[in-house]
């Protein structure tokens, strides 16, 4: 009887970089020949006549068509087929193997990752950090304490009292570009960029690559770094110094956090054993808002920031001007729709809705689970008690929903339908009125009153003609259509098949139309036989004419 074959379901794996996920395939469990089985495994997508990543069970390995190329063992295996593909064994070392599956670097490294093509840089176990290639070259030795991956293919190495920085060149050769004796060094303050933070006596400073100081080494500690400022504490108190070695917030607070995303400062005094107030200053050093908060957040989608005071929030914007009262238990920036004009890939012209913040707020007295809206400029339009807002318009109207049906708002607040609809929808190209549905039929309301354009539903609108029809558009009832003026009147019954398309020049029609009437839209008709064409004009009258 031949050898079954047994996949080891193995424990969740270590740290390797690996540029591609792997997708894995459970093998069949089956009692039969070990070829028949494996082959039985593979599918068929994968028998290509090339070699294949394949898994099965968690175990990686490549195969060609019905065969192992390379055994089915590593937990971890680089997807991409080459002479120095890193991989590791269950609950092993990492190494790297060559196509036909032999060893090309040793497996004794607890991490390791091939960053640049042919350079392998990670951790040797009992040694270090170094840099090495595919070929076994040692580029850096492995015997520094950290490591680092930088930008632009620098690596940087670090042991107390000794730094290295280097630049990977190809991959067998390297430049070295700071080499040094600090005390420590550290990315953390500066990210990946060309220069570093640096400790000397005692002292931090910012070192570039030339080994030029940038900042004196004065501070006893810096923060996260942004664009060219850094948090750093002097004397014990914190402040901000910028790349030059200015200081743009003085060394006087307590507390300094990391920088919000328009700009502020958020910093914190003690004002009670155990708590912190919060308060807001700019990077000229000016307080923006005192440290009285107990709580501040920036809005994620725009520049307003929410601040906490007696367990509620306000909104304050980045001058210090509070603009919404501390009254909310919940409050949230709130999408809206604005028109946009864009160029389609033939070049014309449409008007398409993009999404901006920062002027509608949702917000909660209690916790009761129901929202209201605010405007930022005119205060509460509508009070708590729904439970979800569309702006269709920043000039609205707004579509609220209640127990998932909708009903249209003005944007004053004033609620202009009943809860009667399933959706609302404004089209950006005219938002003069709204189309509404019930149960899968369509209706236009008033923007501005919400009452119907015409006591009627349709199957479907064709919005998209509007564009090309100067406003003008279709609406669809089982398999016809009918024109529509751009205010959403119907001008002709539903009797036209297919959408309707803009004329071309029809001479023998524009010479019978009556003074001030235009041609606006073509559609054609059943016939006895075949097709009849006509051009409507806008009123709704027809005249056929002759497709040449």
């Amino acid at each position: 009887m031949k050898q079954l074959i047994f996949f080891i379901l193995i424990l969740p794996f270590g740290a390797l970089a690996q540029t591609e996920v792997p997708i894995f395939h459970d093998a069949p469990v089956e009692e039969v020949a070990t070829e028949e089985a494996f082959s039985r495994s593979i599918p068929a997508h994968l028998k290509t006549g090339k070699p294949q990543y394949y898994s099965a069970n968690h175990l990686a390995g490549y195969i060609l068509n019905d065969s192992i190329l390379i055994p089915l063992k590593y937990d971890q295996l680089d997807t991409r087929y080459s002479d120095c593909m890193i991989g590791r064994e269950p609950k092993k070392l990492f190494g790297a193997i060559n196509k036909k599956g032999e060893t090309v670097i040793p497996f004794e490294f607890v991490t390791l990752g091939q960053h640049l093509p042919g350079v392998l840089f990670g951790w040797k176990k009992d040694a270090g950090y170094g840099l090495m290639t595919c070929s076994g070259k040692v580029l850096v030795p492995f015997e520094y304490k950290q490591g680092f991956v930088g930008a632009d293919s620098v690596f940087v190495f670090v042991s107390p009292g000794k730094q290295l920085i280097a630049k990977v060149l190809d991959s067998e050769s390297l430049k070295v570009l700071v080499e040094a004796a600090f005390e420590e060094i550290s990315v953390e303050p500066t990210g990946r960029r060309p220069f570093f933070a640096a400790k000397q006596q005692g002292f931090w400073g910012i070192v570039d690559y030339q080994q030029r100081n940038m900042v004196p080494f004065e501070y006893e500690r810096f923060g996260k770094g942004f664009d060219r400022q850094l948090v750093a504490v002097k004397g014990g108190k914190m402040g901000v110094v910028d790349l030059a070695g200015k200081v743009q917030v003085p060394f006087e607070y307590e507390t300094i956090r990391e920088r919000l995303k328009n700009g502020l400062f958020l910093f914190g005094t003690t004002v009670a054993p155990g708590r912190q107030g919060w308060g807001l200053v700019d990077s000229t050093g000016r307080v923006v808002a005192p440290a009285g908060s107990e709580q501040i957040e920036q809005f994620y989608n725009c520049d307003l920031i929410k601040v906490k005071k007696d367990g509620k929030w306000g909104i304050l914007d980045p001058s210090g001007t509070l603009r919404a009262p501390h009254l909310f238990s919940t409050v949230s920036v709130w999408k809206h729709n604005v028109a946009a004009q864009k160029a389609d890939p033939i070049g014309k012209i449409r008007i398409s809705k993009e999404e901006q913040y920062g002027i509608y707020f949702v917000h909660r007295y209690t916790e009761n689970g129901k929202i209201g809206l605010w405007q930022i400029d005119k205060g509460e339009i509508i009070a708590p008690a729904y439970d979800y807002f569309d702006i269709l318009y920043p000039e609205g109207p707004i579509g609220v929903t209640l127990n998932d049906k909708r009903g249209l708002f003005s944007v004053q607040g004033k609620q202009l339908t009943g809860f009667e609809y399933d959706a609302l929808g404004l089209s950006p190209a005219h938002p003069a009125y709204v189309s509404a549905s019930i149960q899968g039929k369509r209706t236009l309301l008033s923007s501005s009153t919400g009452k119907p354009i015409q006591e009627e539903y349709y199957d479907d609108w064709y919005y998209f003609t509007m564009y090309d029809l100067d406003g003008y558009f279709s609406t669809k009832i089982g398999d016809f259509t009918a024109l529509h003026a751009p205010d959403g009147r119907r001008l002709t019954p539903h009797k036209y098949k297919g959408s309707m398309t803009p004329c071309g020049p029809l001479p023998e029609v524009e010479a019978q139309l009556p003074k001030g009437r235009k041609i606006v839209a073509c559609a054609r008709a059943d016939g006895e036989l075949r097709f009849r064409f006509f051009a409507l004009d806008n009123t709704g009258a027809e005249y056929e004419y002759t497709l040449k």
